[in-house]
């Protein structure tokens, strides 16, 4: 008798599986959505102060050319790779707190601006292997420019915010701006 229940229990659970399996195959769907809040933490609000350097010249470029500019005036068409070291303070030889790596590039004909899509890559305290994407426009001739916060990882998952980005150097001799970084990120 036992078999017999037990062949019947299985017979049952593989004909609901089945007719499960059938029935949902075309009700799968690109996207889901959860019941489930995604914001179980509490958001947080990170201020960071930093510098960045960016050589763009010479034996210790940090930045190089990836394209040749069409215009001398705009450098219309250049892109550049970039991995710039981040540091508490203005000088070089500052305590390193990480990276920013990645791609400006000079985007117009007419006028003299750069796209930043950067990775702000952080080696230091309570952020070290976490990282911030940074996008943005830069107006090279503007002391101070904002720019977007569009993710993280680590410690910044779900990251958003803004990064204001002040010149504080501006050297051609020696090919280098440096600029203070301000960067409100909210991320949970």
């Amino acid at each position: 008798m036992a078999p017999k229940v037990l062949a019947l229990h299985y017979l049952l659970t593989l004909t609901i599986t089945l007719i499960h399996s059938f029935s949902s195959a075309e009700s799968h769907s690109f996207a889901t959505k959860s019941s489930r809040a995604l914001r179980l933490k509490e958001e947080k609000i990170t201020h960071l102060h930093f510098y960045m350097h960016d050589v763009f010249g010479g034996p210790k470029a940090t930045a190089i050319p990836v394209t040749k500019v069409l215009d001398n005036n705009t450098f219309y068409g250049g892109l550049y790779m970039a991995d710039d070291p981040l540091t508490l303070g203005p000088r070089r030889d500052s305590k390193p707190v990480g990276n920013g790596r990645g791609t400006y590039a000079f985007p117009s004909p007419k006028d003299f601006v750069l796209e930043m899509n950067y990775n702000l890559g952080f080696t230091h305290g309570d952020y070290n292997g976490s990282s911030l994407c940074l996008l943005g426009r830069i107006a090279p001739t503007s002391i101070v420019n904002e720019m977007a916060i569009v993710g993280g990882t680590g410690v910044f998952r779900f990251a958003s915010g803004y990064a204001v980005a002040k010149r504080v150097v501006l050297d051609f001799k020696a090919q280098l701006v440096v600029r203070e970084f301000n960067v409100y990120v909210s991320h949970y």
